[in-house]
């Protein structure tokens, strides 16, 4: 999964594997989101609605789905 992280809470957001959901890792958990924000499952209930629209996003997609991009791969 390629993501960014969060740089308020450092919390880890990458776009699941199937690309249809948001996981996000941090310190309390881990919590998987929509790209609007809401909860789907895990100990996270609550994550940044902002950040999970961006990374669904059309400009989200090109930049951390494409497999040529530059981007650095999250572990």
């Amino acid at each position: 999964m390629r993501g960014i992280k969060h740089p308020l809470t450092n919390e880890i957001y990458e776009v699941s594997d199937e690309g249809m959901n948001v996981v996000v890792t941090g310190d309390a958990g881990t919590g998987v989101f929509t790209f609007g924000g809401q909860w789907v499952s895990g100990e996270l209930k609550v994550a940044d609605a902002h950040l999970c629209g961006w990374l669904g996003s059309e400009r989200g997609e090109n930049r951390f789905r494409d497999a040529e991009n530059r981007t650095r791969r999250m572990s």
